[in-house]
């Protein structure tokens, strides 16, 4: 689900060409989003000092350990600290409970912040920071356990935070391993003055997962979107909710009596189906006012006995499916009406362009675990064929599919691809599959932007490892990591 960067350190690459960029204007580093930004195309066209020729010269800057696992992408921002005016920091949790900020130039800690402990949460710590300006503060949002944060960049104080559930307030209260599991592993983006991001309840048959928008000044709750009804929840005007999800009560989220009822589109069904995961980070295009999300996968059975719902999946269940920043739904897609073997979206929407012959198409690509990247138009309609996404059948509505291998539960593609605009290329590294014993090969593929054809794979690599990272392009490189190995990999981009 995102990046593995060390099992315990926290490492800076440089090579010897490179290091005299860190002396070059401070703006010239900043990455502050997942993926670069809200189209999340993982990939710098502009760089030129880490090239072929040079990046056989990488080595150690500096390294910071931590007290466990990382497994987000680290951002960089430059943000003003007192007494030392623009600084690039580094932002970036642990799996230590532990927010990050580092000085870029030699990972000096700036300061620390120790988000709460959910026991429920399989995955605690694993979503990337968004640094934004908001007001005049520049501001961390980041998500940790069930409860997403807003921190001040510049000193790491709290400034608000939201809970995705009940917020664990008499730890662990519901939030034990028995009880709720409820996980925002998603990285943050701003739409329209509102922070956006999914909550996940990890693949378990009690509880419900959903997207959410909240306020990016206060934290409070704008929208709520149930995956499984298509509803979005508006609280009204006056309402301050700090504490949200599709299933608990009003009593354990501590709402005022009467609130699902009477708030518009809050009185949805809330049974618990273990369904309507967002663990993909979504995608905004601001041009068009839409957001872009995917889905995980559905469970169904025909058995009565069980919580899940019968077939097929709810409607935005393992789906793309696009809203405006004001929780409106604009249309939905899926590659299949019924899935028991979890073959969910986990890797980012991304956008960009395409040119099929006769102009350039505004579109969202993404890849599932499938093993399969799909490319379809921003607005759900595809302007060759007519076919639109509400169509009786519309498994036509992509300009292109491409499958690279079998795909399975452990991916597929889990990781998001790198698109460069430029080279017209998308770089993808594919996961396990199944087994972590019969790993899917070839493992890293390049892909023509343009009608999905395969360019190269690592055909000549028997033994190549897999990946669950997100691939990043810069330089006429690809960047890949390891699931097995540990290995940052470097390939050449052109073949």
């Amino acid at each position: 689900m995102a990046t593995v960067v060390s099992s315990s350190v926290l490492r800076a690459l440089v090579s010897s060409a490179v290091a005299v960029s860190l002396a070059s204007p401070a703006a010239a580093v900043d990455v502050p989003a997942y993926g670069g930004g809200p189209e999340r195309l993982f990939s710098n066209s502009a760089e030129t000092l880490l090239t072929p020729a040079t990046v056989g010269r990488l080595g150690e800057k500096w390294s910071v350990p931590t007290g466990a696992i990382v497994t987000a992408q680290a951002v960089v921002a430059t943000v003003p600290l007192p007494g030392d005016g623009p600084v690039p920091v580094v932002y970036v949790q642990s799996w230590d409970h532990d927010v990050y900020a580092l000085r870029f130039d030699d990972g000096t800690e700036v300061w620390r912040f120790t988000t709460d402990v959910q026991p429920g949460a399989s995955f605690p710590n694993v979503g990337t920071a968004l640094v934004e300006t908001v007001g005049a503060t520049p501001t961390v949002f980041i998500g940790a356990g069930e409860t997403v944060y807003a921190l001040d960049a510049a000193d790491g104080s709290e400034l608000w935070r939201f809970d995705a559930g009940t917020g664990c307030v008499d730890p662990p209260g519901l939030c034990g391993f028995s009880g709720e599991r409820n996980e925002v592993e998603t990285s943050m983006l701003i739409a329209g003055g509102k922070v956006v991001f999914g909550m996940d309840v990890n693949d378990i048959e009690t509880g419900k997962g959903g997207l959410y928008a909240v306020d990016a000044e206060t934290g409070s709750l704008a929208w709520y979107f149930d995956l499984e009804s298509g509803s979005t929840c508006v609280p009204d005007p006056g309402d301050d909710i700090r504490r949200f999800d599709g299933y608990h009560s009003e009593a354990e989220l501590g709402l005022p009596v009467g609130f699902l009822a009477s708030r518009s589109g809050c009185d949805f069904d809330r049974t618990t189906t273990g369904c309507a995961n967002v663990w993909s980070s979504p995608a905004y295009d601001a041009g068009r006012d839409a957001l872009y999300v995917a889905s995980s996968n559905c469970t169904t059975d025909n058995d009565a006995g069980t919580p899940v719902p019968p077939p097929p999946m709810p409607p935005y269940d393992e789906a793309i499916f696009s809203l405006s920043s004001d929780g409106t739904p604009l249309w939905r897609w899926r590659p299949r009406e019924v899935d028991n073997d979890d073959l969910a979206f986990g890797a980012s929407p991304q956008l960009f362009t395409i040119d099929p012959g006769g102009g350039a198409i505004d579109v969202v690509g993404i890849g599932n675990k499938d093993g399969t990247y799909y490319v379809l138009d921003r607005d759900g309609v595809n302007e060759l064929s007519g076919v639109t996404w509400d169509d009786a059948d519309p498994s036509a509505l992509p300009y292109w599919t491409t499958n690279l291998v079998a795909g399975g539960s452990a991916g597929g593609i889990i990781g998001t691809p790198s698109v460069d605009p430029v080279a017209r290329r998308l770089f993808v590294s594919t996961a396990l599959g199944n087994s972590v014993f019969n790993i899917q090969r070839p493992t890293v593929h390049a892909l023509d932007l343009d009608d999905g054809s395969i360019v190269w794979q690592n055909d000549d690599e028997p033994d190549a490892d897999a990946s669950f990272a997100p691939t990043t392009s810069a330089g006429g490189l690809v960047f890949v990591g390891s699931v097995i190995t540990g290995n940052l990999r470097i390939y050449a981009a052109a073949d």
